[in-house]
This record gives structure tokens, sequence and C-alpha cells, in this order.
């Protein structure tokens, strides 16, 4: 299937390992001229190796703190300057601690707040003068099958990922016209680190051996297993090309069944 996407002009962020490195590597295999965005770059070198290998016609690793706004303007603006424009967003960010409402004050939601949901706000004001001009843009939200669902023990990821939806529809409205669509993709359990860290929370909360606190996780997934990366990267590719230029303004569950959404 033509996807268009040789040659397009992609920033992914929090993009070194997990469900962001996937979608990278999806990007490459495409053609893409692709660039990563990392805390640490000195961990992210074997990616550009990989990313390159996959297929991608430029790679481009750039220091983003999504803890820190500066390095968002600087590093999207490095992005733009290198590849001269940006056609396709993907906005990845780490996800909150995980337990329950009274374990987390008014500190742990601000501290969630700063780290998920305004660094977005952050990427979107950096990346969208140029994805305006592209005649192509493309956001795409990574969020939560929490936002389709609630989940024990996942009130900061649930809740602040929502706000993420209601920003993305708005955003699908406001830039239509200029061919920018936005769209958010709502992971289930994948086999990532991310998932890892809530398995070993759970073990270490519930007192869980590994495997309880694995058949818990999937306990509502109809599949019955974690979810491959390579399906979730899969999915970006085609919201990021051509074939997904009609799709905008959704919340698209990669789930196994979890949410039985509609």
């Amino acid at each position: 299937m033509e996807t268009g996407l040789n040659g397009t002009r992609a920033l992914v962020t929090a993009g070194a390992r997990g469900l962001g490195r996937a979608s990278a590597l999806a990007l490459a295999a495409e053609g893409a001229r692709v660039a990563v965005a990392g805390r640490n770059l000195d961990t992210m070198s074997d990616l550009a190796d990989e990313l390159r290998g996959a297929g991608a016609s430029e790679v481009l690793l750039v220091r983003i703190d999504l803890a820190e706004p500066e390095t968002i303007t600087a590093g999207v603006r490095q992005v733009v300057d290198a590849f001269g424009g940006l056609d396709v967003l993907v906005a990845n960010t780490g996800g909150p601690s995980s337990g329950p409402f009274l374990d987390f004050d008014r500190g742990a939601w601000q501290s969630a707040l700063d780290e998920t949901f305004l660094p977005l706000i952050d990427l979107c004001h950096a990346a969208l003068p140029s994805l305006r001009v592209s005649g192509r843009g493309r956001i795409i939200f990574v969020t939560t099958v929490g936002v389709k669902i609630v989940q024990p023990n996942m009130v900061l990821s649930d809740s602040i990922r929502l706000a993420m939806v209601g920003m993305a529809k708005s955003l699908s409205i406001e830039f239509a016209e200029e061919g920018v669509t936005v769209n958010c993709l709502c992971p289930g359990p994948f086999g990532t680190d991310r998932m890892e860290y809530l398995v070993t929370s759970s073990m270490e909360r519930d007192g869980l051996s590994r495997t309880e606190a694995e058949a818990l996780w999937l306990s509502e997934v109809p599949v019955g297993k974690f979810g491959d990366p390579k399906d979730f990267g899969a999915m970006v590719a085609l919201l990021a090309s051509d074939r997904g230029s009609f799709i905008t303004g959704t919340a698209i569950a990669l789930d196994g069944g979890k949410s039985r959404a509609y």
C-alpha cells in the first residue's frame, strides 16, 4: 500500500523506547525523515542506526526534556531548521505514577500535569506553524485506553489523558481547513517498559506474583496477551500517511478488545 510517507518530515517525542520507539521505526520503514526526541542523546545512538537500517531517508536525534519547556521550543526549531519544515508530530510522553486517588495530593497532580499534559501544549505551539503550511500536517497524541474505560489505580493517567483527547478534538476542528488532522491513539497493555512498571507496581502494592500481576492486567483483554509495539507503530504510520487524511478528531483504541469501544 502506498502511504505517501517517503520523504515526509516527522518528529516523535519520548521516542527512545517503548511505543515512541515503535512509532519512529514504523515511520522510518516508510522512508520518512525521522527526528526522535529524548532527554539523553547518549542513550539513543543505537536508535539512529536502527532507524537508518529500517529505511529512514534521514535521521535526527534531538534533546527535548518534556519537563523543560525551553527545550521543547528549541528542539522543534532544530527539527524544522534541519528538515526545512515539519509534516508529522507524534506527541508521546511518559506516564504518571499509578495508585489510588488518596495516595496523590495536589502536588502529585501538578507534577503529573507538568510531565504529561502541559508539554503537549508547548509542543503544539511550537509545531503548528510548520504543520499548518505543510499541506498534510498530522498530530498524533499517544494517550491510554483509560480514556475509554476506567482502570483501577490509574486515576492520574486516566484523568489527565482525557484532557488530551479534549484538546485533540478541539484542534482537529480549528485546523481542519489547513489540512491538519489531529487524532489520539489509546493503547492498552503493550509489551513495553511502561507495562513492566505497571506490572511491578501491582506486585509490590498488592503482594502478587509476576504471573498473578500479569494475569490481572490481562484479565479484561479478550485476546489474552500483551500487544506488540510494532502493531502500534503500524497505526501511527497509517494515521500519518495519505491514507489517513480523512481520519481526524477521533480517539482510536488499540487494546486487544479491552474497552469494547465503539
